[in-house]
């Protein structure tokens, strides 16, 4: 009989795969796959239009661009701030010209615009030759400081901020999944009672251990669970089954909706509905 799969080994192999197929990533592909295998450029693509901020290249400022020669009058010579030292492409990781556009490969991570304001600082000129701005704001030169589709998406973002702390705020502490045993009917207890077993599931979300009981809401009966009292143990699932026991004058068909408390402690975190199944 083979032995079973433990979770340290499967997190190790996970471990060793990951870790494998990051080194390849980092050794081999690097540029790659920013180019080709990360969907993020296509989806920029999608999302762009004319009033989009992007890091972008001032080529009104810029053009005409060409080699800085000592003691040159460039705007005499209808020159632009472009020295045309390629810093900004040496620079970028993907290996493109910002000067040509916006394109898939940019990841935004403004390289060139160090790169570049550093060319300037020298030159004494101005920074922001390369910056974030719009293409319709570099044609036109007039800041269109909240454009429709800027509202649309910061409203939008609002929303899902709304909704993830909404979810933040009702999450509980502790978690509890009950399900009646499969394939099992009832069993007799003494007493003339009646018990059906349980599975349970209890995920405490806390750093702190918690003591757990059961009990039933809406009916005369007690619970038993397999084993002792035990603590939900911090940032845990903890595991097992009990038996709801109802005596029999609670048995009033073959299935009855019971209600199961589940108390941290003292404190009701929970209660969970559920069928008893009795006897015809």
């Amino acid at each position: 009989m083979k032995a079973p799969i433990s979770e340290h080994s499967v997190g190790f192999t996970v471990a060793v795969l990951f870790s494998t197929v990051m080194y390849f990533v980092f050794s081999r592909l690097r540029e790659q796959v920013c180019a080709m295998i990360c969907p993020y450029g296509r989806l920029q693509g999608v999302l762009l239009d004319s009033n989009t901020i992007v890091v972008a290249y001032d080529y009104k400022r810029g053009e005409e661009r060409a080699p800085l020669e000592a003691g040159e009058d460039r705007e005499a010579d209808n020159k632009g701030d472009c020295i045309d030292c390629y810093d900004c492409v040496d620079v970028c990781p993907t290996g493109i010209d910002v000067r040509d556009g916006t394109q898939l490969e940019c990841i935004n991570c403004t390289a060139c615009i160090d790169a570049c304001n550093s060319v300037m600082a020298w030159q004494g000129k101005p920074k922001g030759l390369i910056r974030f701005d719009s293409e319709k704001n570099i044609a036109e030169g007039i800041k269109q400081k909240w454009p429709v589709r800027k509202i649309a998406y910061t409203v939008v973002l609002c929303i899902l901020l709304a909704v993830v702390a909404m979810l933040f705020s009702s999450r509980t502490d502790l978690e509890a999944i009950i399900l009646r045993t499969p394939g099992l009917m009832y069993q007799a207890q003494k007493n003339d009672s009646i018990s059906n077993m349980y599975s349970f599931k209890i995920v405490n979300k806390t750093n702190a251990a918690t003591p757990i009981n059961f009990k039933i809401m809406n009916h005369e009966g007690s619970i038993k669970v397999i084993g002792e009292a035990f603590n939900a143990e911090a940032s845990a699932i903890k595991e097992g089954v009990f038996f709801a026991i109802l005596p029999q004058k609670e048995i009033t068909s073959d299935n009855i909706p019971i209600t199961i408390g589940v108390y941290a402690d003292t404190r009701l975190i929970e209660e969970v509905e559920l069928t008893f199944v009795g006897p015809n």
